[in-house]
């Protein structure tokens, strides 16, 4: 691969071509060689990154900056030498996840153009496509995470009748070293859909993107889609009431703990940390907590399709909310996302509750133990 590098010395400019074997995608430092086509005593290159891009999205920083050097023996105008460079590389197989949301967010326009692969699909859960479906759960989980995707199954997931109600469901992952326990675990549940990019919390807008793209392709039969992450307790019978009283907004709007003012956050030992190189704004457009929101099949198709012209945001839900926007939707809040659950007061949980956020396996459990009348399918 050639790279030509234009050099300015005082009054006038050399061209140096740079040949970057495809070894160099590899990150193996090698010897570098130069065509030199003038007398230069000393020169100073300053070559742009050169990006890679892999199937997860990610890059690899093959080449940054050769420092300069002085004197160059052997060069004239009238005959070609080759000089041998000494160099200063830097390669990165595995970049920072902060390089990746600048390389991502200034790159990225367009990059949900096509369909998110898949490596596992369960395309059949939503079939019979005659069958009308009330609502489809998409739970975004972490591959290590099958003791929270068991006591899920276990608890308020009977309520799809093991994906063959009026309800139905997914979890959502990315590739990760875990991903044969994950199609082992799909073989006896077959409720997981897998992406091909790699499962990181800087990965959640692939996740969410991934899911939206196969609602619309392969549940087209729901009414209404909710999101929603395997540390958090739905309850079922609220949700339902909830969509219910809802249900006219809900097609043209996203509902549940939303925030009509945000900003970024601007400190880099915060999860949610934002620079101002990912997102120069001052504000966010507003967004629905991404733990749990519910929304209509015609809202989640308008996204998929607004995606392809939205640039990367490492954030999901902002991502989610700059589609919105862009798409001339809007945030609906609904009280009753991210509450306390009473111990005390059964009725009030079941009047007011539809989910519970940070819960553990141990405490979802427990809450399903309780004897709501309501609570059981």
């Amino acid at each position: 691969m050639l790279k030509v590098v234009h050099i300015k010395r005082r009054n006038f400019q050399t061209t140096v071509v740079l040949l970057l074997p495809f070894i160099l995608s590899l990150g193996i430092a090698f010897p570098m060689f130069c065509y030199l086509y003038t007398n230069v005593k000393s020169l100073t290159l300053y070559v742009k990154p050169f990006l890679e891009y892999d199937a997860t999205g990610g890059t690899k920083v093959v080449l940054e900056r050769i420092k300069t050097f002085t004197p160059l023996h052997k060069t004239h105008t009238s005959t070609q030498t080759i000089i041998k460079l000494k160099q200063t590389m830097h390669s990165r197989t595995k970049p920072s996840d902060k390089q990746n949301q600048i390389i991502r967010q200034q790159k990225c326009t367009g990059c949900f153009s096509e369909n998110i692969a898949l490596i596992i699909n369960n395309e059949e859960i939503c079939k019979p496509s005659s069958e009308s479906i009330d609502i489809l759960i998409m739970i975004t989980s972490s591959p290590q995470n099958k003791l929270s995707r068991d006591a899920i199954r276990d608890t308020w997931l009977k309520h799809t009748k093991m994906n063959k109600g009026n309800i139905r469901y997914v979890f959502l992952l990315g590739e990760s070293h875990m991903t044969k326990e994950l199609e082992e675990e799909n073989f006896q549940t077959m409720d997981i859909i897998l992406g091909g990019f790699k499962d990181t919390y800087n990965n959640l807008t692939y996740k969410t993107l991934m899911s939206f793209q196969w609602a619309t392709k392969h549940c087209r039969n729901a009414q209404f889609v909710m999101k929603t992450d395997d540390d958090v307790y739905v309850h079922i019978p609220r949700l339902k009431r909830v969509i219910t009283e809802n249900s006219n907004a809900l097609q043209n709007a996203v509902g549940g703990s939303c925030h009509r003012v945000a900003s970024p956050i601007r400190d880099k030992r915060s999860k949610w940390y934002a620079s101002f190189e990912s997102y120069p704004e001052k504000t966010y457009p507003g967004y629905c907590s991404g733990t749990g929101y519910v929304t209509s099949l015609n809202v989640i198709t308008k996204i998929v399709e607004i995606s392809k012209t939205v640039p990367f945001f490492h954030l999901e839900d902002v991502y989610v909310a700059l589609c919105i926007k862009k798409s001339g939707l809007r945030l609906h809040p609904i009280s009753g996302f991210m509450l306390a659950y009473d111990f005390r007061n059964c009725e009030n949980n079941d009047n007011k509750l539809v989910t519970i956020h940070q819960v553990s396996v141990s405490m979802l459990r427990r809450i399903w133990e309780i004897s709501c009348s309501s609570n059981k399918v």
